[in-house]
């Protein structure tokens, strides 16, 4: 069965059936689809011999069909459908609703007896999306500039994502290589270290980049406009000089002349970065014509991300400058940003790197140095790679195969019980007292540091702390030890456990009995009741 039509039998329950149903519609597919429900409410529940000997018992032959699609959800392999009908059997996606996107494969012979379709799309996206963004490095090959071995592209894509380790003259060895480790793992292209912006620590820049250097083959940048910290770092193998400017490239072009320069716009007269964008562009043209005239060749220009109050202003003087120097890389720091608001890193990231690419911005620079900064590497290299998939694809960054949606979805995964349930209950919301276990209370905690949930057990068996990094693993050592004897006590570790577990996942914090998520209101600021409420 190739690329052709195909006549396709799918087999739901009573629940899913007009999910199917809509999906079918809903796809346009040019296959000839029928639909069989099976005796069951819930689709999963199905085996593949129960399905075989149903099907068999309707009458379903060879002739009839080229292809019979299970719920995802089923479990075992469909070979046993086959085998019985003559037919091939495979799975299909674990939610019904998901059907539709499967009804457009031309090709139906890439589904499996057992795996679920997600399983196969995912793949086949994901070599898809790995295929364009390998192209997309070799093209960035033909025109850039290198940094270590890493060519930044005069114009994205790709943007290469850079991460500072601010303070790091402040930092044990053990804790940099931790977070240098960290950083790869996420996937950062160039590791900045940043140090004090008044007071000098040439020998610390000196140590930080070597120890760095001896460690990971990544290229390494300095974050620093002082001569002497500059100087050390080119000494120690730096590859990149973040903060040059006009009143330190006299002092420091010779000794950075083969490495890469971020220029940045600073007036020599009032140490300050002009506010007004065209001032800022003019300024740092003439800053990156001199580093030129010094024979630099290796040049990123940064007209400066300002701080929320004045990012549009900003957003533009970069604009200006790609039009007047395409054929200088540029720098961001993204990181200017998302430090200073009050709003989960994840969507101020993607956004600024959606534009930073729209620009043409070859470099963005994130920072982790607050705890609600924490992740933006990972977050900016997916945005990163999102973008550049959507602009070889001259599509929107959606439906990649490849997002950022970590806290929503993008459609609900509905499910309707059946209606002949025997009763239905509403639970009420009445705070209940549960006596405690007589076998001991738990204190569960997270540390994020060593990436383990904590559960101390204080009762008739001593203090035991148990640490895990899932939920289950903890509940295994409860179990196992009798750690609890109430029904309730178990319920209740049940839920905090689950808590603790995703708070840990996604780098939140947990407390005991509180909500993980606090959703937030509004201000009221209308007198007395809300004029917009129901009456």
């Amino acid at each position: 069965m190739g690329k052709t039509v195909a006549r396709i039998l799918i087999v739901t329950g009573r629940l899913a059936e007009p999910i199917v149903r809509e999906a079918v519609i809903r796809s346009s597919t040019k296959h000839v689809v029928d639909i069989v429900i099976a005796p069951v409410d819930v689709a999963a529940f199905l085996t593949p011999n129960y399905i075989a000997s149903y099907l068999k018992s309707k009458g379903v032959t060879k002739d009839m069909y080229d292809l019979v699609m299970v719920p995802g959800g089923v479990k075992g392999s469909c070979k046993v459908i086959e085998e019985v009908l003559g037919v091939k059997a495979v799975k299909g996606t674990l939610n019904a609703y998901d059907v539709s996107e499967l009804l457009k494969l031309e090709d139906m012979s890439i589904l499996s007896e057992e795996k679920p379709a997600d399983d196969i799309l995912q793949g086949i996206t994901l070599d898809i999306n790995r295929g364009v963004l390998l192209d997309l490095e070799e093209k960035a090959k033909i025109s850039s500039i290198v940094v270590g071995r890493l060519p930044i592209p005069i114009t994205p894509p790709p943007i290469r994502v850079a991460t500072e380790i601010a303070f790091a003259h402040k930092l044990s060895d053990d804790v940099i290589l931790k977070k240098v480790s960290k950083l790869i793992d996420s996937g950062v292209d160039i590791v900045s270290v940043g140090f004090e912006a008044l007071e000098s620590h040439p020998d610390a820049v000196y140590k930080c980049v070597k120890l760095i250097k001896k460690e990971f083959g990544i290229p390494v940048a300095i974050d620093t406009s002082i001569p002497n910290e500059i100087i050390k770092g080119v000494e120690a193998g730096c590859d990149m000089v973040i903060n040059v400017d006009l009143t330190n490239v006299e002092q420091i072009h010779r000794y950075i002349k083969d490495l890469a320069a971020v220029v940045i716009p600073r007036n020599p007269s009032t140490g300050s970065i002009p506010i007004n964008p065209d001032e800022r562009v003019e300024l740092l043209g003439k800053t990156v014509e001199k580093l030129i005239s010094l024979g630099m060749e290796k040049i990123l220009a940064d007209t400066v991300l300002d701080l929320p109050g004045r990012i549009f202003s900003s957003l533009l003087a970069y604009s200006k400058f790609k039009n007047l120097y395409p054929g200088i890389p540029m720098f961001m720091g993204v990181g200017n940003v998302a430090e200073f608001m009050d709003v989960d890193s994840v969507g101020v990231n993607a956004l600024l790197i959606e534009i930073a690419q729209e620009i043409g911005v070859s470099v963005v620079l994130v920072s982790e140095y607050s705890t609600k900064t924490q992740g933006s590497t990972l977050e900016a290299k997916i945005a990163a790679q999102m973008m550049a998939i959507a602009s070889a694809r001259k599509s929107i960054p959606k439906d990649l195969g490849l997002s950022l949606l970590i806290l929503k979805d993008k459609r609900r995964n509905e499910y309707i019980p059946s209606e002949d349930v025997s009763e239905t209950i509403v639970a009420s919301e009445e705070e209940k007292e549960w006596g405690l276990d007589p076998m001991g209370i738990f204190k569960i905690s997270v540390n994020h540091d060593e990436g383990y949930i904590w559960a101390l057990y204080i009762g008739r068996k001593g203090k035991i702390l148990i640490k895990g990094r899932t939920a289950k693993a903890i509940r295994n050592e409860i179990l196992k030890r009798e750690l609890i004897s109430s029904l309730s006590h178990a319920m209740y570790l049940g839920i905090e456990l689950a808590k603790a577990e995703e708070a840990l996942r996604i780098g939140k914090n947990y407390t005991q009995e509180l909500p993980l998520f606090r959703m937030p209101r509004p201000i009221n600021i209308s007198k007395g009741k809300n004029s917009n409420q129901r009456t």
